[in-house]
């Protein structure tokens, strides 16, 4: 890649110029790991690790053909990526549930990234110093640790792996151009989308790396360079025509898997001027996390139409206005170029397009605050430029803020330790947290404590009444105190405000049960059925609805459903009960068969025991008992 300037003379690679980047690329290695070391002694949060791992029945097979087909297939947890799906398959077979090999993992990419971070600006600048510094804030900035200490967040450090590499092979296209090294690019590119499609605004980053640091583009100072420069800009747009096609066809399929799953909010729940009002915003809030990183959460609720209006009024002056000091200063390339990556990798997820109700995330900020880091850390190089006393100030202070990070990192890591101390670090980062709280309430559902875990869930539905998971999880803690009438008035609440179809399924398959314990077996078999309109292979829903269909009689019907649910999966009652439809039916052979079945698969079951004795010995009743 070819330089912006000469390196100052205090940076010149000396002649072990290998050597010294070796040790410094250790030496950021070391201190990542070190910073982030709490991550081993880290568990699952069940703040999507379920989804991604310890839930997830594909993943939790490991790897297999069958697998790596359901991989590039699947559009779960409203996205398509079949690398992440790949990797976590991967740690699976490699560590099973032991979330310290998962976290071990994710801790490699990062340090990976931080690597491949510094020898990519070095080669692109020919600055080392600077490029350590970017590398070291970007290694060690508290805002990258949810998406290095929450496991669910592998695909982000798995697109930005394949991001740098993209941006090695642009580097050698660059020098070299040829159809071999752009096929490189592309597939890289390809790669990094089928990771996460974050990188989506590559093909865009691009002309900016064009323009700084390759120098590919003529700085638009005057009438005539400003006329080459839209000259060669056009050539440039007319170079990244076939990435951007795979934006296009990875746009097509995301937007496909998010609308699949609902997760994307329509104009009528966030209506557009919520949503860019709130945008405008976070772009600040961004920034002031950035400097001072110090109240970091894993969900900050949006505030929808509650955004004051001088908030959004004040982002987009500010962001104006720096933009106006980048024109000005339009010879320090690197100002532009910094701030247009940080505005333009956003923008994916800065909200314009809604996909969940966080108003921010902290997970977005991995990539987007390169442009940042390099814009600062050259800012200050070039201030503390004139002698070598400034520098010397100017390296303590950059000692002294990478320490200050490295600490606040270290304490960020230990509240990802579990789902309580995640959630409740949460709430007291932001106390109205309905997300935290619906979260940490199913934690106390884990221990047992029922109490806890209802006035958490209460929370949740007062601060967000149209949240249908916490209604739903509310009606089964109401269910388990025997509050039947009120269960079912939250059930109901929850299917009205449902998310998604594995939601609506969960609630309708729940208030069915909540209505054979009160003996309304017609309205849950109605419940059981719209449930598997939801999902259809919703095992547990056929299942449920033959109990039903057996204790209203309808012994063909639920013999069909017990049938169903057994051959969905391995299931010893559904087994069971398939021989008590059988032996209802007149057909003594067939349920001796299922009895025998149902024991192979559950060898405890008292029930199948003493049906599969009496049917054996002919003593066999076709009154059904209840269950």
């Amino acid at each position: 890649m070819s330089l912006s300037s000469e390196p100052l003379p205090s940076e010149n690679a000396p002649s072990h110029e290998t050597k010294t980047l070796l040790w410094i690329a250790a030496g950021l290695a070391v201190v990542t790991v070190l910073a982030y070391w709490p991550t081993f002694a880290n568990g699952f949060v069940n703040y999507d690790d379920d989804g991604y791992v310890t839930q997830n029945h594909a993943i939790q097979q490991g790897l297999s053909l069958a697998n790596v087909a359901w991989a590039f297939r699947a559009t779960a947890m409203a996205n398509w990526h079949p690398l992440t799906w790949l990797s976590h398959m991967a740690d699976v077979q490699f560590f099973a549930n032991h979330a310290g090999g998962h976290h071990a993992t994710s801790l490699l990419l990062h340090v990976s990234n931080v690597i491949l971070l510094f020898f990519l600006v070095r080669a692109a600048t020919g600055l080392l110093w600077r490029s350590a510094a970017v590398s070291a804030l970007f290694a060690l900035h508290p805002l990258n640790v949810e998406s290095v200490a929450w496991i669910s967040e592998r695909k982000t450090l798995l697109c930005t792996f394949f991001m740098f590499l993209c941006l090695f092979a642009y580097g050698r296209y660059v020098r070299k151009p040829g159809w071999g090294r752009y096929l490189a690019v592309a597939l890289l590119f390809a790669l990094g989308l089928a990771a996460k499609p974050m990188i989506i605004t590559l093909p865009f980053a691009l002309l900016l790396i064009d323009y700084w640091p390759l120098n590919r583009l003529p700085v638009p100072d005057s009438r005539e360079n400003r006329k080459l420069f839209l000259q060669k800009l056009a050539a440039l747009v007319l170079e990244k025509v076939p990435l951007v096609l795979l934006c296009a066809a990875s746009a097509y399929i995301t937007v496909f898997a998010q609308g699949h799953s609902h997760a994307v909010a329509s104009v009528v729940d966030m209506p557009l001027r919520a949503r860019v009002g709130n945008a405008l915003w976070c772009y600040v809030v961004y920034l002031a996390k950035g400097i001072w990183p110090l109240h970091l959460a894993i969900f900050y609720p949006h505030p929808e139409s509650s955004l004051p209006l001088w908030k959004p009024a004040l982002g987009i002056l500010l962001l104006l206005l720096f933009l106006g000091y980048c024109l000005l200063r339009i010879e320090r390339r690197y100002l532009i170029a910094g701030w247009l990556w940080y505005l333009g990798s956003l923008v994916p997820v800065i909200g314009f397009v809604q996909v969940g109700r966080q108003a921010m995330a902290d997970r977005y900020a991995y990539t987007p605050f390169l442009g940042i880091f390099v814009l600062v850390v050259w800012l200050l190089a070039e201030g503390f430029r004139p002698n070598a006393q400034r520098r010397q100030v100017l390296a303590t202070l950059a000692g002294a803020a990478l320490l200050f990070f490295a600490t606040l990192t270290w304490r960020q890591t230990t509240y990802w330790k579990d789902s309580f101390s995640l959630f409740e670090h949460a709430l007291r980062v932001v106390p109205t947290n309905y997300m935290a709280e619906n979260n940490l309430g199913s934690a106390y559902v884990d221990i047992g404590d029922i109490d806890t875990a209802y006035e958490h869930f209460l929370r949740a539905t007062q601060e967000r009444p149209k949240y249908g998971l916490a209604h739903y999880n509310l009606g089964n803690m109401l269910r388990r105190k025997n509050r039947l009438p009120e269960a079912v008035g939250e059930l109901q609440l929850a299917i009205q405000y449902a998310q998604d179809p594995a939601q609506l399924a969960n609630a309708l398959h729940n208030l069915g049960v909540v209505w054979i314990e009160q003996n309304r077996l017609a309205e849950a078999r109605a419940a059981f059925s719209e449930a598997l309109a939801a999902q259809p292979q919703k095992q547990n829903s056929y299942v449920a609805r033959g109990l039903a269909e057996f204790r209203l009689g309808d012994y063909a019907a639920a013999e069909a459903d017990f049938a169903t649910g057994a051959s969905l999966a391995p299931d010893g009652a559904a087994v069971y009960w398939l021989g008590r439809s059988r032996e209802a039916r007149g057909n003594i052979n067939g349920a001796i068969e299922a009895y025998r079945s149902a024991l192979v698969l559950q060898p405890e079951l008292q029930e199948a025991k003493e049906h599969l004795q009496a049917a054996s010995s002919g003593r066999v009743s076709f009154l059904p008992k209840a269950n």
